[in-house]
């Protein structure tokens, strides 16, 4: 069962994708391998038996940190390239924060889809349930926070739209 919004981490590590503490081993294993591998087929070839979902003629730039505690919330459509040391983030631990109360730290996840033909510049973060639109840019050194919009050019920290692609 994919989920589609925020969820509780408790939640979903418990009863929608519960892992092996191997399973989880083993993704971050692959994780280290494939943010140094040179090659970039290989590369894309690591990302996708951690269990993330990629599409054809993908671009992942070395030094890419795609979420490897739980790799399969992040889909990257068809011709979408991501530049080197970019950080996309499906899980946080920001359940609270208005203050340390207990359990602040239980957090939770959500997906990120890098739809069709998006570029991410060099440096950006993308934080969880994050939707990057078609054919949409993403400055190098942006902190997205929420969806872009097709065909929208967006950069600073937080992210805004900047303009139209042209």
């Amino acid at each position: 069962m994919k989920i589609t919004s925020r969820t509780a981490r408790k939640d979903y590590e418990r009863t929608i994708a519960p892992r092996s503490l191997l399973k989880t081993y083993v993704q971050k294993r692959l994780h280290r391998f494939a943010r140094f591998t040179v090659h970039p087929e290989m590369r894309l070839a690591l990302y996708r038996w951690m269990g993330i979902e990629i599409g054809r003629h993908v671009f992942v730039g070395l030094d890419t940190w795609l979420d490897d505690q739980f790799p399969e919330l992040i889909r990257i459509e068809d011709d979408v390239t991501i530049s080197f040391r970019v950080m996309v983030v499906v899980h946080d631990n920001a359940k609270r924060m208005d203050g340390t109360r207990p359990g602040a730290g239980d957090g939770t996840v959500a997906p990120v889809i890098l739809k069709r033909g998006c570029y991410l510049g060099a440096g950006c973060t993308i934080l969880p349930g994050v939707t990057v639109g078609e054919e949409s840019i993403v400055a190098a050194g942006a902190v997205v926070t929420k969806d872009v919009a097709p065909r929208k050019i967006v950069g600073g920290v937080p992210a805004r739209e900047i303009k139209d692609v042209g």
